[in-house]
């Protein structure tokens, strides 16, 4: 909770976050599945309960922190305000029911994007959430990269309606304003990521990005405050 806190206290409209299910169904927020990389036994999320899981504190990845893992429920809980993307880590059919169960119990109407990771998944959200956008799947946003940074992004744009690519790749850029442009005038929406530097911001804010993903909150919302002046 304590990143979530700080990106509130920066001003961030939203949050990403990644999916996962416990052993007796409960969303639980984690990246990682496979809790060994925290430090502990070779032990999978999926295996365990809600109740041993919240009793695990995970370090950051700086070290600096330490904080539990939390549920879903208690994130929209404490902040009913925010848009989200939720990250579906699982294609599993009862995430997606779950998940809509849970959007049902706390009447929440916020903005909500999806990322999926595979076909099955992509159908679940059109299934249980009609209406809602998802995001390319990670291997035809890359495609779509590299035909972007020859400038032929045109060519090969995924039919989403939301769509997302970083600022730069290997030094090159790979959004320009003329690309973003076209993106607005067909209604979509246009996400930059992961947008951690000050270049990376500013490359954005020259091509017309309105929404970034960031793991720096803080360096955003100071870049922001500066370029608002």
């Amino acid at each position: 909770m304590l990143a979530f806190n700080e990106a509130h206290r920066a001003g961030a409209s939203g949050f990403e976050t990644d999916l996962r299910l416990s052993k007796d169904g409960e969303i639980i927020l984690s990246h990682d599945d496979n809790l060994s990389r925290f430090g502990f036994p070779e032990v999978n999320i999926a295996q365990l309960k809600s109740d041993e899981l919240y009793r695990l504190e995970i370090p950051s990845v700086d070290g600096r922190y330490r904080d539990s893992l939390i549920s879903l429920k208690t994130l929209l809980q404490a902040y009913p305000q925010k848009d989200y993307i939720f990250d579906c880590k699982v294609s599993d059919r009862l995430l997606f029911e779950t998940l809509k169960d849970l959007l049902t119990d706390l009447e929440f109407h916020r903005r909500v994007w999806f990322l999926t990771w595979s076909l099955e998944g992509d159908a679940h959200v059109r299934n249980y959430f009609p209406g809602f956008s998802y995001f390319p799947r990670f291997l035809q946003s890359r495609i779509w990269g590299w035909t972007s940074i020859a400038r032929l992004g045109n060519l090969l744009e995924p039919r989403n309606k939301i769509l997302a690519l970083p600022s730069f790749y290997m030094n090159l850029p790979v959004i320009s304003k003329r690309q973003i442009k076209s993106i607005k005038k067909r209604k979509k929406s246009f996400m930059g990521y992961l947008v951690n530097t000050e270049r990376e911001y500013r490359w954005c804010k020259s091509c017309g990005v309105e929404v970034v993903l960031t793991d720096r909150p803080g360096l955003i919302a100071k870049l922001e405050k500066v370029t608002k002046g």
